[in-house]
């Protein structure tokens, strides 16, 4: 599962071994047996070079999904969506009525010559009144009351300018492209509907348009889990190390390996609380739009450098309030209980971060008669 993504990425902290395996020998006569011990099969730590990787359900998500919403309130006059197609950003897909806009777009270019006028006639009453102020032919309040006018006519112009930027793009709205390049869905309006935004009786949007180019595989990961792959990141870079590269490729429904590799992305920036979660994302090129938003794919991971790992089989290894361990056979066929600490999975493995060397020999078999220091006969694990 992805959780074991976080769990090989301490990979680099393991040292190495592997368990062999041959067929159990026959049993021995009761008398003999007795006197020996219990019969156990064991399996002895060499060093193997493995490859640990993981497996993790995800879902594919696009990098931009956006609503083909126009601003405006318009009648429909052409459509140029094929439900399902490909549309290239820039692509034209709606195309409303002008007829207002155009109409509102004239007007304000009216009431802009009529506030340039009334600006120019109002600069002019200025300039007379300060003229005739100089020869005290009115008075300082008649200048003032002549800039306030010829202030407020400026403004007037500005309104009026501001009203045709307006207007143009309320004209230029009447028609829709696609802000990006991807598939987009059925139209939701058909030609000669009139679309209202806000209107709650019909459709907010005309269509959806996502891109697919490259694309999301997200999957969900324990935040427990997740904390402890930044504790062992960390624990990785202070002792010097790196995070091991991974191979990372989605597995789609009908068992079909994706042909493109993907890459480690981001985490997202908030978990979700309900379900103690947090989104991981991996990114795939998507050249011929074969992945799809909304489709479950399964991501599976590996190192791509081999590495050296001691191995213990799962059924081996025992959990108690101490934390892991595994019985260990001496020389002597005596048996001592070994605390041991596990890394990450590697088949129907354990790798073992701390607690064994190489040459010592692990009950696999026979673990519910283990007890300090008794003796046991031991034969080999055939796995």
């Amino acid at each position: 599962m992805f959780i074991r993504l976080i769990e090989s990425f301490s990979a680099v902290s393991l040292c190495a071994f592997f368990i062999a395996s041959t067929p159990m020998a026959p049993a021995l006569a009761q008398d003999d047996a007795a006197a020996a011990g219990p019969t156990v099969l064991v399996q002895t730590v060499e060093t193997q070079s493995i490859r640990p990787s993981f497996t993790h359900p995800a879902r594919i998500e696009a990098l931009n999904t956006a609503s083909i919403r126009p601003p405006i309130q318009a009648q429909i006059t052409a459509m140029h969506i094929t439900a399902g197609s490909y549309v290239e950003e820039g692509d034209l897909l709606v195309e409303m009525d002008e007829t207002d806009f155009r109409i509102a777009l004239a007007q304000a270019h009216a009431a802009l010559k009529q506030a340039e006028a009334s600006a120019i006639k109002a600069d002019l009453d200025l300039d007379r009144a300060t003229q005739l102020s100089r020869s005290n032919t009115v008075s300082q309040r008649e200048v003032e009351y002549a800039q306030a006018q010829a202030d407020v006519a400026q403004a007037q112009v500005d309104v009026a300018s501001a009203q045709i930027a307006q207007a143009e793009e309320n004209l230029a709205d009447t028609k829709v492209y696609a802000p990006f390049s991807g598939r987009i869905s059925a139209p939701q309006f058909a030609v000669g509907d009139l679309f209202a935004p806000g209107d709650p009786t019909q459709p907010g949007f005309i269509a959806t348009l996502v891109s697919l180019d490259p694309i999301y595989a997200v999957g969900l990961v324990d935040q427990s889990n997740y904390f402890g792959f930044l504790a062992k990141r960390l624990e990785i870079e202070e002792a010097g190390g790196s995070i091991p590269p991974l191979e990372l490729e989605a597995i789609l429904p009908g068992g079909q390996v994706y042909p493109e590799k993907g890459t480690f992305e981001n985490w997202d920036n908030t978990g979700a609380a309900s379900t103690g979660t947090i989104a991981a994302r991996v990114l795939f090129a998507n050249p011929d739009g074969l992945l799809l938003p909304g489709q479950n794919v399964t991501i599976r991971g590996q190192v791509i450098e081999p590495i050296q790992a001691p191995l213990v089989p799962q059924r081996a290894v025992s959990l108690d309030q101490q934390g892991h361990f595994v019985w260990v056979v001496g020389a002597d066929n005596t048996v001592e209980r070994r605390n041991i600490t596990v890394g990450v999975r590697s088949d129907a493995n354990w790798t073992i971060t701390e607690g064994l060397e190489d040459g010592e020999q692990v009950v696999v078999e026979g673990l519910q008669s283990m007890r300090p220091g008794i003796t046991v006969s031991p034969k080999p694990y055939d796995s």
